[in-house]
């Protein structure tokens, strides 16, 4: 393992395994606090995280462990979840160092995601590392990569397009709508049908400041439903023609085999709305909206395809801000590294502080009772001089040794051997 950033990683991912295998790794939030207090316990570990999403689960640790400790975790794992997959090195990734750190800063960010750049991810890996840091499992290297993280996340949104875009067909239907009334606020929007597609796309108008829905569905029972979710109002498919003169964007996503909308109903409402604007989004296949009504003045209808090619071109635009993104990644990651540096210095002057002064406290107390009482307090300074002189030498050979990586650790591990020192 690189010495200088000491974590280790243990995933499977979307890119590595279908969801059947996936499904029998993924770890709850009750299994992901027995993991993380049980490895933390039996391991002596610095610190460990779980990340458990429907894509990946991904468990970190911080800490110098050793080749056997690696393996002994794997098993243990496969012992706490009933499976034989973390031992398997065909689904099963093990990154260590800068990979591990570039790997979960890729995580965070949305560049490992199915859809890149997409940002539930943040608030999925925050989750994770909040339950850890409840148990008082993260640690200094683990808050820091936490840290870095997040800040590698905002540059690659402030400094790339990776997500712009709307890269599904029911948020594309948002970027439309939003083009065309440019605030959204203060709109209604009319559901017909009460199905997950047309839910889905209806939330995210809501989202963006919508301030009414309606919904028009055959079943009323399951209209009512839906409309008490989102605080709307239900009413039966009769009552479409009335609906559409008072509603400025309609999502329709029904299983009817006949037009719902058509042209001539649209026509008589056009004149109604008195050349408002209306946006109708047609999610159903086959479709509820006759295709015609888009020669109306001031009608915009957009179907699925329509709605697929802005997707297609957005994630075309998402994929190409990925070189731009993973230097930014290289970037943090020596950033992180740099860090790590100066942590592990600080860690290692506090422990050559301990050692000399146990050894000045040992012989002090092996002299204290053939000294003078009145001359104990100046012997006391003489000691503690020569310590700090003698510190401040080591002190700053080490600092000095920090600007190359491999005299970084060399210098330690010389100073460890002079003194007899322990490893840590």
């Amino acid at each position: 393992m690189n010495s200088i950033i000491p974590i280790y990683l243990i995933g499977i991912s979307h890119k590595t395994a279908p969801v059947a295998i996936r499904e029998q790794v993924a770890l709850d939030s009750t299994e992901q606090e027995r993991v993380i207090q049980t490895l933390i316990s039996e391991y002596a570990l610095d610190g460990c995280m779980i990340i458990s999403t429907c894509n990946r689960t991904e468990i970190y640790f911080s800490g110098h462990l050793t080749e056997d400790v690696q393996k002994q975790i794997r098993q243990r794992l496969n012992q706490l979840k009933n499976t034989d997959l973390f031992v398997s090195d065909e689904h099963i990734f093990v990154y260590s160092g800068e990979r591990a750190v570039a790997h979960f800063f890729q995580v965070i960010s949305g560049l490992d995601s199915q859809i890149i750049g997409e940002p539930q991810i943040t608030g999925q890996v925050k989750d994770g590392y909040q339950l850890a840091h409840e148990l008082k499992s993260t640690g200094a290297l683990i808050n820091k990569l936490l840290e870095f993280g997040l800040q590698t996340g905002k540059r690659i949104r402030n400094e790339t397009f990776l997500s712009n875009g709307a890269v599904s067909v029911s948020f594309a239907g948002v970027e439309l709508a939003r083009k065309i009334f440019s605030d959204l606020s203060g709109k209604r929007v009319l559901l017909i049908g009460a199905g997950e597609t047309a839910e889905l796309a209806a939330l995210h108008f809501l989202d963006k400041g919508v301030s009414k829905v309606h919904i028009a569905n055959r079943t009323l029972s399951k209209a009512e439903a839906l409309a008490e979710k989102f605080r709307g109002s239900a009413h039966a498919l009769e009552e479409l023609p009335q609906l559409l003169q008072i509603c400025d964007i309609v999502i329709s996503a029904t299983s009817s085999s006949d037009y719902l909308v058509t042209r001539e109903m649209m026509k008589k409402i056009g004149y109604e709305r008195r050349s408002q604007p209306i946006i109708l989004i047609d999610l159903a296949i086959p479709r509820d909206i006759e295709p015609s009504v888009q020669k109306i003045e001031n009608v915009y209808l957009y179907n699925l395809d329509a709605l697929q090619e802005i997707v297609r071109l957005n994630l075309k635009k998402r994929e190409k801000e990925i070189p731009t993104a993973l230097e930014i990644v290289d970037e943090m990651v020596s950033e992180y590294e740099s860090w790590c540096k100066v942590h592990s210095l600080g860690s290692f002057i506090e422990q050559l502080t301990h050692y000399f002064d146990t050894l000045r406290q040992n012989e002090l107390a092996r002299l204290n009772s053939r000294l003078p009482e009145e001359g104990l307090e100046e012997v006391e300074y003489l000691t503690q001089s020569i310590l700090n002189k003698i510190l401040h030498r080591h002190i700053s050979f080490l600092k000095q040794s920090t600007l190359n990586s491999g005299d970084h650790t060399r210098g330690m591990e010389m100073i460890r051997k002079i003194y007899g020192m322990d490893g840590g």
